[in-house]
């Protein structure tokens, strides 16, 4: 990362604003005097994630799935007299804006036009080019940021002082407000101070997130207790902030996408996949091989209360991030929909890699963040290396909790 946070280099900067200038009436000046403003949004709402797992989860599917859009970036910056379509990185730009900046776009808008005296479209379109050329930079050259949640708030954390840099005086104040940003520029940034290990080596108690939790209770209303709460069955979770939170109906829009996407791409024929449905959902379809099928058969059968293992192969990793090769967000879509609805399943993540008990810990963190950005409590996932192996592996193991009775 660069001494001071940016989206592109101070050569392509101008590249940038001539092309805005023309595209919204305005003049280059005042595109050159809104990139810093542009740049402290972006920063502002990428430091939120350092407090919300299920958003950094959401924005690492999406990373996954997504490709960004090279060719045009690379006309948006440079002389070239080749156009943009700006179509395509609009589309690429507001799916990252509607993971980082959920429901914030009219008031920055407002803020920025109203201050900075520029036109509302400059604002908009700005914002969105400039999302989308973090999610290009993101994807190409800061990949290994996404590797699991404690390396992207490591890598962006030394960046925190750079907002106040990049914002502009005369809206820093309403900048933070707007943003929530005033705990994270605090530098309070102990939600990942969580050891990176082994479930069975993990310390008893975390006495600072028992504290956070502890003061999360007392600041969360009764009413707002009552509208989380659903059939009483399930542990409400209290979280800070909770108006920052990429609602769970958001997110599975955005995972049905990608659902539909997957199993198209692994369709052979109608023969190569299963129907199958949850109690009270509706049907979907997996390849007949597919871990789902046996899991499905399991948490369903109340006649079997013994732990099952399931060897899963539709998983790989990549040699050279570390991270999965493709998404098949299925798998994890559905492992998650059942434990949601069979409540007393828990599951172990246990990886082997031939590189050795660290990377396999990292593959077996990177599953379960999976898991939980398709909203299943954390509470109910544990990971383990499994012993030294010469072969990459990778295995979920399935318990009710009514079989330890």
């Amino acid at each position: 990362m660069s001494q001071v946070f940016t989206l592109i280099t101070p050569e392509e900067k101008a590249f940038f604003a001539k092309r805005l200038a023309d595209l919204c009436t305005e003049k280059q000046e005042k595109v050159m005097e809104l990139m810093p403003a542009f740049e402290a949004v972006v920063l502002g709402s990428v430091l939120k994630l350092f407090r919300n797992r299920i958003r950094f989860n959401a924005l690492y599917n999406f990373m996954l799935a997504k490709s960004a859009p090279q060719e045009d970036v690379a006309k948006l910056l440079s002389s070239g007299k080749g156009m943009p379509d700006y179509e395509a990185m609009y589309r690429f730009g507001e799916g990252m804006m509607g993971i980082l900046l959920p429901d914030k776009k009219s008031a920055i808008a407002t803020l920025l036009g109203g201050q900075l005296g520029a036109k509302s479209s400059t604002i908009i379109k700005g914002l969105t080019l400039s999302y989308a050329l973090y999610g290009y930079r993101l994807k190409e050259f800061d990949y290994d940021a996404l590797r699991d949640y404690k390396s992207f708030g490591e890598y962006y954390l030394p960046a925190t002082g750079d907002f106040y840099t990049l914002a502009p005086a005369k809206i820093q104040v309403a900048l933070v407000d707007v943003l929530v940003l005033k705990d994270v520029l605090k530098g309070d940034t102990f939600v990942f101070d969580e050891p990176f290990v082994a479930a069975d080596d993990r310390p008893a108690l975390n006495y600072k997130l028992i504290a956070g939790v502890i003061a999360g209770i007392i600041l969360l209303s009764v009413g707002l207790f009552f509208a989380l709460r659903n059939d009483g069955s399930e542990e409400v979770v209290d979280k800070e902030e909770t108006d920052q939170i990429i609602p769970i109906d958001s997110l599975n829009k955005l995972n049905d996408s990608l659902t539909k996407a997957v199993v198209d791409s692994v369709k052979a024929s109608n023969d190569s996949l299963v129907s199958l449905t949850w109690p009270e959902g509706k049907p979907f379809q997996v390849p007949k091989e597919s871990l789902v099928v046996a899991f499905h058969a399991y948490v369903t059968d109340s006649t079997v209360v013994t732990p099952i293992e399931l060897t899963c192969t539709e998983l790989d990793f990549s040699d050279k991030t570390e991270l999965l090769s493709s998404p098949k967000t299925y798998l994890f879509k559905q492992i998650a929909s059942g434990m949601n609805k069979f409540k007393e399943v828990d599951v172990q993540v246990q990886v082997a890699s031939e590189k050795g008990a660290i990377v396999a810990k990292e593959h077996a963190y990177v599953l379960k963040n999976r898991l939980v950005g398709e909203g299943l409590n954390q509470k109910r996932i544990t990971v383990a290396t499994l012993p030294n192996s010469s072969n990459n592996q990778i295995i979920f193991s399935f318990k009710k909790r009514s079989s330890l009775k």
